[in-house]
């Protein structure tokens, strides 16, 4: 069973309960899937990417723009070797003008999504600053749900300063247990 998670169109039943990360749907890609039923080889090997960033690169992060008219772009995490390109992460962003427009959108998706994975530990994270902006004027507010079998999801607000050119944006993020586990070991470098 899928559960299909949008940032406007989120039917859930109140009966349903949600145990694995491979259970989730963005955009309608789960983990597991490969990225080739979504986007040709060429648009994966020429996407957005952050190989740049400072990280052990056991994973590849690439972004894409989305062809789902509910999200703006997704950013995904593969193995860099895997000529499958098979989903670890998965994440869909909607970008917002207003950042208080964001987070009534978070404060919606995040009622619903409580009942739908009411048997995970829920930890709602109070703004924080985002370590990419070196002036320290960029925040982000998040709301994780981790689950018994490993892995996570999160609605995050992210509210840019000005000055680095990002778009204020609300991310719907779908984590494997290893991608959560190598992001909090700050990408492989701890």
């Amino acid at each position: 069973m899928k559960i299909f998670l949008t940032l406007f169109v989120l039917l859930f039943s109140s009966s349903l309960v949600a145990e694995d990360v491979s259970d989730f749907e963005i955009g309608e890609m789960s983990i597991g899937d490969s990225l080739l039923n979504y986007f040709s080889k060429y648009e994966i090997e020429n996407a957005l990417n952050y190989d740049d960033y400072p990280s052990d690169m056991k994973f590849r992060i690439i972004e894409l723009e989305s062809k789902d008219e509910l999200y703006d772009v997704f950013q995904f995490y593969y193995i860099p070797d895997d000529k499958k390109f098979i989903i670890q992460s998965l994440n869909g962003r909607k970008d917002y003008n207003n950042i208080n427009d964001c987070y009534k959108k978070k404060n919606e998706i995040v009622e619903i999504l409580s009942v739908t994975f009411k048997n995970s530990e829920i930890i709602d994270q109070d703004k924080t600053t985002h370590f990419d902006d070196s002036s320290g004027k960029s925040t982000y507010t998040g709301t994780y749900f981790l689950f018994d079998k490993g892995g996570r999801a999160s609605v995050t607000c992210y509210d840019w300063d000005i000055n680095t050119n990002f778009p204020k944006n609300i991310g719907i993020s779908i984590q494997s247990e290893s991608v959560s586990d190598w992001v909090d070991r700050n990408y492989g470098l701890n």
